[in-house]
This record gives C-alpha cells, structure tokens and sequence, in this order.
C-alpha cells in the first residue's frame, strides 16, 4: 500500500474517535447562545448552589452524539441530572413550559415533528456548568428551571419571555426554589431505544415551570405568532400548536407522561372541583 494510502487511513480512524463521547465530557462543536429575553436580576451574580425540588444529589450527563433526532455537529453543553439515592440511577432533569390563557386557563401544547396526533408542551434539559461555554456566566454557573423552561419556549416556539409571556408566581428565576408548580415526578425511557436510554438515563426527572400569555395575538391565535422553524440552532420540534384543554392533553398524551400531565391538570383545578 502507498503511504497516501496510510495517511488517508489514519485521518479515517482520528475522526472516528473524535466522535467518542467520554462518561463526562461533550463534543467539541460551536456552542448555542442563549435567547435574548428580559431577565430580571443579573446573570453574573447567581449563585452555583442549585437545589432539586425532589432529594437528589446532581452531577454532570453529556447528551449522546448518536441521537438520530439531534442536528449533526451541535455541541450540547452537559446536563443537569439527579442521582436516586436508593437505587442511584441516573435521571435527566427536565423542564415542561406550561403557558396557560388567563381567560379559561387553557395549555399551550405543540403537534410533534414526525408524530401526528401527539400533542404537548415544549420541554427540555436543563444544562450544567459549562466551562467550555462561548457564554461567560455558563462557565461559573448552571441553569436554573425557569431559565431552563424560557429558553425551550424560545426554541421550540419562538415565544420570549416579557414579550409574549411571563412568569406566574412572581418573576425571580434566580433559583429553583423560586419555582411554584406541581412537584416533579419521573417517567422512565428504559426499553425505548432512546438516546436517553444509550447514556445510562433511566429516564427523566420533569419539571413544570408555569407561564401566563401576555400576548394578545397569542391567546387569539397561536399559529399567528409561534415560530415552529427550531431556533437557536434547534431542530424543529413542533409542526402545529393550539390551545387545549389540561385535563384532555393529560388523557391523549404519551403514557409515559401521563403522570406529570395529570399531575399539572390536578394543579390547575379550581378548589371546588378538587373537593368533588
């Protein structure tokens, strides 16, 4: 053989590895930006001390280069997660944006890409300290659930927060504590073949970060002012989005799910249908 033939070989097989992802580490990509929105305090002054509503102790997960539903060469930064500390598996800790219309309390849900008919509300991680970050305060700090939860709304449905929605329970996003919603419950991924299921993820630790429309144009019509595209460098996620009913996205969505949507459905009850 040439040692052309050698030196192209040996390009082959350093690529390959490069593509290996160690137990905590990311790959090496150009870093997404967060979203410009209003926040209301200083990024650079929050604290690295971030408390998980459910006991568990938290660590670093890189996501899985191999999941097919990810944009190829996107560098994620690591993920929050949860370790249980009976079983110590590892859960991925995640945020839903519930953003409901103040006139009937309705949920904002999205008909998912590639999955007709399942309908639901944008969700995602919540990303780690990330020293490798292009943005200075993610190299000293993580993410907290409610900037988790405003910066997937933005992704997934081009909503900013300040313009067309806000917090509901106050607007501090400083820490977790500050976080009003239903408690989070865990829905596992194991036997689904996901990535999820490929990194040693048992499953996910979901989060419920609760929003109000503030957007007139929204609450008439979200599919006048929803951007479906998959921002930030995302992919697309969503093909539809309306607004439905808690109770009927909580018996139509994946099963799965069920028990952190009925959970939310519960939350919003009014007081005197809780009593019945």
């Amino acid at each position: 053989f040439s040692a052309s033939f050698f030196i192209s070989l040996r390009a082959v097989i350093s690529g390959v590895g490069a593509l290996r992802i160690p137990s905590t580490g990311t790959t090496h990509h150009p870093q997404r930006y967060l979203p410009p929105q209003p926040l209301q305090s200083d990024l650079h002054h929050r604290s690295n001390t971030l408390r998980h509503a459910m006991a568990s102790s938290s660590s670093s997960a890189s996501f899985s280069a191999k999941n097919a539903s990810m944009p190829p060469g996107k560098r994620y930064p690591p993920s929050r997660v949860a370790i249980d500390p009976v079983t110590n598996e590892k859960w991925r800790l995640c945020v839903a944006a519930a953003v409901l219309r103040p006139s009937d309390g309705a949920l904002l849900i999205g008909e998912r890409f590639g999955v007709p008919n399942s309908w639901q509300c944008p969700q995602g991680g919540v990303d780690d300290v990330d020293p490798e970050s292009d943005v200075s305060s993610r190299r000293g700090r993580a993410e907290t659930l409610r900037e988790a939860a405003a910066r997937e709304l933005y992704e997934e449905m081009g909503l900013t927060l300040g313009l067309h929605v806000e917090y509901m329970y106050g607007g501090n996003d400083t820490a977790d504590n500050a976080n009003v919603a239903p408690p989070p419950l865990r829905y596992t991924t194991k036997g689904t073949g996901s990535w999820l299921e490929r990194s040693g993820f048992a499953g996910q630790e979901l989060h419920w970060v609760m929003f109000r429309s503030i957007s007139e144009k929204l609450c008439h019509d979200p599919r006048d002012i929803c951007n479906l595209s998959g921002l930030n460098g995302e992919r697309q996620e969503f093909t539809d989005v309306r607004w439905e009913d808690a109770e009927k996205v909580a018996e139509s969505v994946w099963e799965k799910k069920r028990g952190p949507y009925a959970a939310l459905a519960n939350f919003l009850r009014k007081p005197q249908e809780k009593e019945k």
